[in-house]
């Protein structure tokens, strides 16, 4: 299932970027990768940060080459997260739970993971011409979620098991901030619903802090 819709969400951004080449004359397309760390906030049940990755496929319609005021766009994000050390993640009847390992098996990885579209508004400032300041919000669809677990047996074999498809919130959303300076920058963004249904999994809000990269203008250089 994460398959077809990696698939499909590059196809998409595929298709959106050929789209934003057209849409040149009515406004200014940006297309950019975002990549960083997820810390995680108010976890009750062992989960540590992971990496956060997302491919910006479609910033148009509402910013002008004379504006630069105001964007929405579309992102494919991958967040991942991690079960501390001697935890692993356990799913069973829809419901995920970070359990304990030790004198069970050697855990050697357990992660969770989901992908997901965000929709994000943002408004910008930009000073002298190169620096640019951006706040905004995104809201969050989150599509797949699976775990994945990587143990050692009493056997000394290395063995993997996960479950995909576990029920996560559809819907979240959250706040950010960036600076950028060219075509390159950092970014701070703060989730504070979680990535779990309620009463589905274990409860924690994240907050992700990374780079980002511009990438439409790089071949202009």
């Amino acid at each position: 299932m994460k398959k077809i819709i990696l698939v499909a969400a590059f196809a998409m951004m595929t298709v959106f970027g050929a789209f934003a080449q057209e849409a040149k004359a009515y406004c200014e397309p940006a297309q950019y990768m975002k990549f960083g760390y997820a810390g995680v906030l108010g976890a009750t049940s062992n989960v540590t940060g992971g990496f956060d990755f997302a491919v910006n496929i479609l910033e148009l319609g509402v910013r002008p080459y004379d504006s630069g005021k105001i964007s929405l766009g579309a992102d494919f994000q991958l967040d991942v997260f991690n079960a501390k050390e001697d935890y692993y993640f356990e799913s069973a009847s829809h419901k995920t739970a970070v359990v304990p390992a030790k004198g069970v098996f050697d855990v050697k990885r357990s992660n969770f993971d989901f992908l997901s579209f965000a929709f994000p508004l943002d408004f910008t400032q930009t000073i002298g011409g190169k620096l640019t300041i951006t706040l905004g919000a995104s809201a969050r669809v989150n599509l797949n979620a699976d775990t994945f677990t990587r143990y050692k047996s009493a056997a000394g074999d290395y063995c993997t098991f996960g479950v995909e498809g576990i029920n996560t919130r559809r819907f979240t959303y959250d706040v950010h901030v960036a600076f950028t300076y060219d075509d390159f920058g950092v970014y701070a963004s703060y989730n504070p619903l979680g990535a779990f249904a309620d009463g589905y999994g274990p409860k924690f809000s994240f907050f992700t802090v990374g780079a980002i990269i511009r990438m439409d203008n790089l071949d202009e250089r």
